[in-house]
This record gives structure tokens, sequence and C-alpha cells, in this order.
């Protein structure tokens, strides 16, 4: 995903810096988005069906192989 794209889901004086961001459910954490650059972020998922959705928003989306 995108910077753009992820800031375009929070407020707009939202600024990220070398950012991990987490989402956790009560069963503890279940996606992690850590910025790679100033415009790309690597997503990790505990859940399949999280992947599965993300993939379907962002369909450019690509697997980083051997990771």
């Amino acid at each position: 995903m995108d910077t753009l794209t992820l800031l375009s889901l929070t407020t707009p004086s939202f600024q990220l810096i070398d950012a991990e961001a987490r989402g956790s459910s009560e069963n503890g954490v279940m996606v992690v988005l850590t910025e790679m650059d100033s415009s790309w972020w690597w997503v990790r998922v505990v859940d399949e069906r999280v992947l599965s959705e993300l993939r379907r928003h962002y369909p450019d989306a690509t697997d980083l192989d051997g990771v």
C-alpha cells in the first residue's frame, strides 16, 4: 500500500516517518504495516482473510518473495 492511500484513511494533519503501525483484535496483533521508504509499506498479516481483503482493494500489490 502506498503512503498516500494509507494517509487518506487518516486525518489530514497525520504524518508518519519511519513508521510501524499495528492493528489488533482480542486475539492479539492481526496486521503490521512497516514503512519501507517514503511511499511503500510492507504489510504482514496473521489472518489470510485480512490478506485477501487487502489484495482485493490493492490489486497492484506484490509479494515480497523470500522475506
